[in-house]
């Protein structure tokens, strides 16, 4: 089952697609793929980096979407995997965001990869340096798509303010890291490079990927 948050605020279950402003722009959705027990967390950094911008980066107005990933370690990897094929059938997919273990985000990753929609993961340095290889299994069209937020940087308490005010409640630091992570994305679709000439514009995924990877990647 997924549980969804209006922008925002807590509420309500099943999986969720939802506009952050009026209609007019071209459309990238946003997923989340999150653990049961981090998923009101991880949704509230994405959904607070969102509102911090108006749900616009650059060109594109962005939708939230998002669906949970069991604790169940039996069920953790299949429910990460469909979640990631539900966001492939996402015609408007722009990027992927999961806090799930290495286990279950390498297999995720490496389908996305396949269709070249990138992935922010909330992991470990090991996974990072698998991230940060073209030559990981994880990247079978050869193009690196996925960058890894480590947690490494601590909390700032201006973040801690500005959540709590929000939201009502206090953020822990896997919100930070997802935080982080939607910003990388939005602050990647603001770069003119993203968007085809057609009119309207859509997202180059590839350059979108290309971008989040290069310009926040953090790979040496």
């Amino acid at each position: 089952m997924a549980c969804a948050l209006a922008v925002l605020a807590v509420a309500g279950c099943g999986s969720e697609s939802k506009s952050t402003i009026a209609a007019g722009a071209p459309t990238v959705s946003l997923w989340v793929s999150a653990t049961a027990s981090d998923y009101r967390q991880v949704a509230a950094g994405v959904k607070l980096a969102l509102a911090e911008r108006g749900g616009r980066a650059g060109v594109f107005r962005v939708n939230y979407a998002g669906k949970q990933v069991s604790d169940d370690a039996a069920r953790a990897t299949a429910d990460a995997v469909n979640n990631a094929r539900t966001s492939l059938q996402d015609t408007q997919a722009g990027a992927v965001i999961t806090n799930v273990g290495t286990g279950q985000a390498e297999p995720a990753i490496t389908l996305l990869n396949e269709a070249g929609i990138p992935a922010v993961a909330l992991g470990d340095a090991a996974l990072k340096s698998v991230a940060c290889s073209a030559r990981s299994d994880i990247y079978p069209n050869g193009h690196e798509t996925a960058i890894v937020v480590t947690g490494a940087a601590p909390m700032p308490l201006a973040f801690r303010a500005r959540f709590l005010a929000r939201l009502g409640f206090a953020p822990t630091d896997v919100a930070w890291s997802s935080y982080q992570g939607a910003s990388a994305v939005l602050s990647s679709l603001r770069d003119a490079g993203v968007k085809t000439n057609d009119s309207p514009p859509r997202l180059n995924r590839d350059a979108l990927a290309a971008e989040l990877v290069h310009g926040h990647g953090g790979c040496t």
